[in-house]
């Protein structure tokens, strides 16, 4: 009776562990993911406000959006 129920608790310690690695190894998956995802919205950020920009020069006031050399839409 004893050894049935260490064996029980053993699994469950067992599928504790394994529920860990898993949980470990999806995270680790994720944090490379978007690691590597990053690089790529930052472009595509960079790339939208050129365009808003027009190539324009940013505002030399980072208060204002309004940058009058340039475009009314410049972001900063």
């Amino acid at each position: 009776m004893k050894s049935t129920h260490r064996a029980r608790r053993s699994r469950k310690g067992q599928s504790m562990v394994e529920y860990a690695i898993g949980i470990g190894a999806v995270a680790a998956l994720c944090m490379v993911a978007l690691g590597s995802l990053g690089h790529i919205c930052g472009h595509m950020i960079h790339a939208v406000e050129e365009a808003i920009n027009y190539n324009g020069t940013k505002s030399s006031h980072p208060q204002s959006t309004i940058n009058p050399s340039a475009t009314p839409w410049v972001l900063d």
